[in-house]
């Protein structure tokens, strides 16, 4: 394939007017003059009471712009938006190259056969020195997608790219992402343990709509779990109190978050938020490995626009873009599976089979297999701590207590010195969120009324924790819940 090398977009970012930079803008257009006792005019500074008055004008008619798209755009029903300027209706400012608009493939050209040489193309040339399987490329195709799309997502999930050491090539992997998307290398921020540092930098970002936000070398083993992050991957706005001000900004959520780090993983509420992607290697030394590709950065950048139309020819091959009534969305992400995880599920899918019809065996290392990001996303959500503690707390008061139990036997069983009790109240205080500092039947009532309701999976069977107030601190009593 002859590499289409395109070269970088300007990347103009959104950037909040303050008193100064308002009067100079106005001051470009219009010149204001004042007359001296003598009846002369001569030039004077605009007053800075009617340059804030101006700001916070509530009747101004101006367009707003809530982000910037140097790429085009895929909407709901399969139209690609690809107008420069300003979209009124949406508030995206399109800042789009002509080269990219020209290898762009038409909708009669995304058939099935072109939608698997796409796929063959990114999993098999793009990501080939990537260190996953073949799901673990699919989500990071979905991830790209998620960058491309990220303007008109009112929701978007979070990406985990994690590996066992260092120098699997984590970072190498979403610069890829990123160079091919954008034309540039992503900047790597700082992942502080202060969660007032983490939502004062997480502000910043989505304040001037950067496209994606790495978080990087995470200490190994950490599970995370952040609420301004959280917050931030179900809305289409943020909200939040200005540094230094009384008053309060709101900005859009459309920067997309990675993660990096050896065996990191998600944890409580960004479990079910989040698709991961696990970097295996077997040997010490990583970096030396055989390499397809001597320098897979450097490849991207010689053959951006060969991704880029392949990228596109995926999401417009999605026939669920033309289907008058497309059946339900499969994740709580609803337009981004729409638009994403159905086209990804629909090229695998396409792909698993022309493999499967071929005469000659597949001896690839990574051979295509159909996927499904519902169950990657409930997947990573049971193999998340707080949930398979809670699984753990739920199945030994079912067996223990199958009629029900109060708070005081709980506290005197996981007060005992038995492997089980231990065993017992380190889940407890993991599917809780809190330590147990003292067992007693009041520490232990809260922490049991804190993960009650809670749907959890426990073998084949689907169980939660009730709570029956009543004497003696009420009743808990493990209960099946119908699917």
């Amino acid at each position: 394939m002859k590499p289409i090398r395109l070269p970088p977009p300007a990347m103009p970012l959104l950037t909040l007017h303050d008193e100064y930079s308002t009067a100079h803008l106005i001051e470009r257009d219009i010149e204001f003059y004042k007359a001296d006792p003598d009846g002369n005019e001569r030039t004077v500074a605009l007053d800075p009471v009617f340059v804030r008055h101006y700001m916070n004008y509530r009747d101004s008619k101006l367009p707003v712009g809530i982000a910037i798209a140097t790429s085009p755009l895929v909407l709901p029903d399969g139209t690609l938006l690809a107008t420069p300027g300003l979209d009124r209706q949406r508030g995206i400012i399109f800042r789009l190259q002509p080269e990219l608009i020209a290898l762009l493939p038409d909708l009669k050209q995304c058939t099935a056969a072109a939608v698997v040489d796409a796929m063959r193309f990114l999993t098999d040339e793009w990501l080939c020195d990537v260190a996953t399987d073949y799901v673990g490329k699919c989500v990071l195709i979905a991830a790209a997608l998620t960058i491309l799309e990220r303007a008109i997502l009112t929701e978007r999930p979070a990406f985990f790219v994690t590996a066992g050491q260092r120098g699997g090539g984590k970072t190498t992997t979403l610069q890829m992402v990123f160079l091919a998307v954008t034309g540039y290398r992503a900047a790597a921020a700082a992942w502080s343990p202060s969660e007032e540092e983490r939502r004062k930098c997480l502000f910043s970002y989505l304040g001037e709509g950067v496209p994606a936000v790495i978080w990087d070398n995470i200490p190994r083993g950490s599970t995370i779990s952040c609420p301004s992050i959280e917050k931030s991957l179900t809305a289409p706005m943020y909200s939040d109190r200005v540094l230094g001000q009384t008053g309060t900004r709101t900005v859009p959520a459309t920067t997309i978050n990675f993660f990096t780090g050896n065996n990191i993983a998600p944890r409580g509420d960004m479990a079910s938020r989040s698709l991961q992607v696990r970097l295996a290697v077997d040997r010490p030394d990583p970096e030396n490995r055989a390499f397809r590709h001597a320098d897979p950065i450097a490849w991207t950048n010689n053959h951006r626009g060969n991704v880029l139309r392949a990228l596109y020819t995926v999401l417009l091959g999605n026939p669920r873009l033309y289907a008058s009534t497309p059946p339900a969305a499969e994740t709580r992400f609803k337009m981004w599976w729409h638009l994403i995880g159905s086209a990804v599920g629909h090229a695998a899918k396409l792909h698993t089979e022309y493999v499967a019809g071929l005469a000659v065996d597949w001896n690839k290392d990574c051979p295509p297999v159909a996927i499904s990001f519902s169950k990657l996303f409930l997947s990573g959500e049971e193999d998340e701590e707080q949930t398979s503690s809670l699984a753990t707390v739920v199945d030994m008061l079912r067996h223990k207590w199958p009629c029900g139990c109060r708070a005081s036997e709980v506290a005197t069983f996981a007060g005992q010195a038995s492997e089980e009790a231990i065993e017992f109240k380190a889940a407890l205080e993991a599917a809780s969120g809190k330590p147990l500092p003292v067992i007693t039947a009041r520490f232990v009532s809260w922490r049991l009324k804190a993960v009650a309701d809670a749907p959890v999976k426990v073998g084949d069977d689907l169980l939660a924790l009730r709570y029956q107030p009543g004497n003696q601190g009420g009743l808990f009593v493990v209960m099946p819940i119908s699917q």
